[in-house]
């Protein structure tokens, strides 16, 4: 055997012989580790079927080296000539299928040293698929020593199948266990703890496991106080993992939506009492987000509210941060040793849903107790003008508030068609407005209103009536409608649930001048007494007039 192999590499090879790869030679090519030799695996790649020995010499350009080499790869069965490689590819699915066999009736094929003789020789001992990962260089090997085996393994595919499905099911698995899990254990631990954080009883209606848009613990339907007064649509506790094995849990963000919470609640979860301090937390908050959640301070409600409150390490509440939807007010508050200390920021805020009044920007500073708002200083900016004062809301029975005021060149003609549409007046209106009033609502303490205004008009029109025709016209002839210009109106209204009265009236109208006093009932009926003053050439005229009818359309007439 070793002097035909020795013939064999001595012999010249024929230059038209063209080899194609064998199975081996073409796994060889795909895994970069079986053929290690610079020069053999450049060959082997360049093996396919197509060029001839002497084409390979000249592409290569090393003759005698390719033909040594191509010696090598077909003794290491890497290639075969062309008619033959077409058998070899044919052995080699009859000895997947014999392996197939064996594997299925128990036979191991670990370490098996199954040879194929070659076909082109009964009596040689080369086997193509028995031949070792390199190039056989020990040419003194006897047909009787079995060439090994190459370990039989499992197929990236299927690791990569089994692979996928052990992680889906490890996904599945999870999921059901998140999903089934009895969260309504936590229930009486989170009432409770809510109930300290709240300082009122707290009811939950139910506890459940959300998946999107994260993993969250849902509790819908809380209700805060003896009798549920506050009630929040959601809270959603972030990272509900922090739930589990642990005595005090560690919530880093938790949100509420939805809902109203009374004042006096919003007190009791920023307040830091002796309470609180000797109750033992188990939750440990960072932060409390808001959405779409109203404040409802009596019969005063602040709604669709959004925001953010941050809590120090001892669980009490930093700071709070608000604002509306359309972000036309914005609140920020602090706790205070008595409250709620709040800075408020409004540009085209309305005060009520309904209202047709709009705050063209405002600025206050105020506390807030569990039934009262104290506006320490107020500044806006509204009906032409700009309003500065101080107010008081009081909803610890019924509703009472009291307010006091600077107004500054305000439109006569807009605050008319807010508080006194009857009334059509322009100018520009100024003074100072105290008032007060109570009532079970909003409507009833604005009927109920009592007030005291010292108003100035500068530059204005009072339409409805005539007045310096009818110190004209003589005694006797009223004048029905028709407008008085004035340079100035000064007044001191007296304002109760009944009727507006009116003292110190003086109108300057350059060379008419009045002065007098007059009522006007919540029915618009007005009853007035003026004596009015006329400068001509000649002398100084004093007519007294008789001013009555009804808003807007009054009349004047002269007594004498």
């Amino acid at each position: 055997m070793q002097a035909i192999l020795a013939k064999n590499l001595l012999a010249p090879m024929d230059q038209n012989l063209v080899y194609a790869k064998t199975p081996i030679g073409d796994e060889a090519v795909r895994q970069s580790t079986r053929v290690v030799q610079r020069n053999l695996r450049m060959l082997l790649v360049q093996v396919d079927g197509k060029l001839t020995v002497a084409e390979l010499g000249t592409k290569l350009g090393n003759p005698k080296m390719v033909e040594r080499s191509l010696q090598e790869l077909e003794e290491g069965g890497y290639i075969a000539p062309t008619l033959e490689a077409v058998s070899v590819w044919q052995e080699s699915r009859l000895r997947v299928d014999r392996l197939k066999t064996a594997a299925a009736s128990g036979a191991s094929i670990l370490g098996s040293t199954l040879m194929v003789s070659d076909s082109r020789d009964p009596s040689s001992s080369f086997s193509t698929f028995g031949k070792p990962l390199l190039p056989a260089r020990d040419y003194r090997q006897t047909p009787e020593t079995p060439l090994p085996e190459p370990l039989a393994s499992t197929p990236r595919l299927s690791r990569l199948v089994l692979l996928l499905a052990g992680l889906s099911g490890f996904v599945l698995l999870t999921v059901a266990v998140l999903l089934l899990f009895p969260y309504v254990r936590f229930k009486p631990d989170i009432e409770a703890e809510l109930a300290r954080i709240w300082r009122a009883p707290v009811s939950v209606g139910d506890v459940r496991l959300g998946l999107l848009p994260q993993p969250s613990l849902l509790l819908s339907d809380v209700r805060i106080g003896k009798g549920g007064e506050s009630a929040i649509d959601k809270i959603r506790v972030l990272q509900p993992y922090s739930l589990l094995g642990s005595e005090r849990y560690n919530l880093p963000r938790v949100e509420i939506s939805g809902g109203k919470i009374l004042t006096e609640h919003l007190i009791g979860f920023s307040d830091s009492g002796e309470a609180r301090a000797k109750s033992a937390s188990k939750a440990i908050l960072k932060s409390v987000t808001f959405d779409h959640v109203s404040v409802a301070a009596g019969e005063l409600i602040f709604g669709e509210l959004a925001g953010k409150a941050s809590i120090d390490d001892g669980g009490r509440i930093e700071k709070v941060s608000l604002q509306t939807v359309d972000r036309s007010l914005r609140i920020e508050a602090r706790p205070g040793t008595e409250g709620m200390l709040l800075d408020v920021e409004g540009v085209g805020w309305r005060p009520t849903e309904t209202s047709a009044l709009t705050l063209d920007s405002l600025q206050a500073k105020a506390l807030l107790t569990k039934d009262k708002l104290l506006v320490q200083s107020f500044d806006t900016h509204a009906l032409g003008g700009v309003l500065r004062g101080s107010a008081l809301v009081d909803w610890s029975g019924g509703l009472v508030i009291a307010a006091d005021a600077n107004l500054e060149r305000l439109d006569a003609r807009k605050v008319s068609v807010h508080f006194a549409p009857a009334l059509e007046l322009e100018g520009e209106l100024m003074g100072v407005l105290r008032l007060q009033g109570s009532g079970t609502n909003w409507q009833a303490l604005w009927a109920n209103v009592d007030a005291t205004f010292e108003a100035s008009v500068l530059r204005g029109v009072l339409l409805g009536v005539d007045l310096g025709e009818a110190a004209r016209r003589g005694p006797g002839a009223p004048v029905r409608a028709g407008t008085t210009k004035f340079d100035r109106l000064n007044v001191k209204l007296k304002i109760d649930p009944r009727q507006v009265v009116g003292r110190d009236l003086f109108i300057n109208a350059g060379l008419f001048t009045a002065t007098g006093n007059f009522v006007a009932t919540r029915d618009r009926q007005v009853d007035g007494n003026l004596m009015a003053s006329m400068q001509t050439s000649a002398s100084l005229r004093t007519i007294p007039l008789k001013v009555s009818g009804t808003l807007p359309n009054l009349q004047a007439v002269s007594l004498r």
